[in-house]
């Protein structure tokens, strides 16, 4: 009875210490960067509405510089291949994003906008996720 017991107790233990150990805490770092990338893909909506280029190219360079930074830095250190993916094709669409932005092509940064956000979007949805108290975790693969 007493060996059932503690092979139950150990069993729980042990998945809890997985459930714990499934997420972890951003470095501030990266949230700093995140927390740019969400007031700039903001300002964006604004910057296409006004057809400001300078502005547009200017944010596209924020995109680039923490995806390639800060984020990317995390993904790879942390081993997550799908993450340093998805910022690998967050930074493609950033960059996409300042040259028609720099070229005033219209189209183009239509198209590079919707891929960014869309990339952004797939991201946070395989690998964040929001606690209760509305501060999100970095799902670990």
């Amino acid at each position: 009875m007493r060996k059932t017991l503690g092979f139950g107790v150990l069993g729980s233990v042990l998945v809890l210490g997985l459930s714990v150990a499934a997420n972890v805490k951003p470095p501030a770092d990266f949230q700093a960067a995140m927390k740019e990338n969400g007031a700039t893909l903001q300002k964006l909506g604004k910057d296409v509405e006004a057809k400001d280029y300078d502005a547009i190219a200017a944010g596209a360079a924020i995109f680039k510089k923490n995806f390639m930074g800060p984020v990317g830095k995390y993904f790879t250190d942390a081993k997550n291949d799908d993450g340093f993916k998805q910022c690998t094709a967050a930074y493609t669409a950033a960059d996409a994003l300042e040259k028609a932005a720099k070229a005033k092509d219209e189209a183009g940064v239509a198209t590079a906008r919707k891929t960014l956000q869309s990339t952004c979007g797939s991201c946070h949805t395989a690998h964040r996720e929001q606690l209760p108290d509305k501060t999100y975790e970095i799902k670990t693969p």
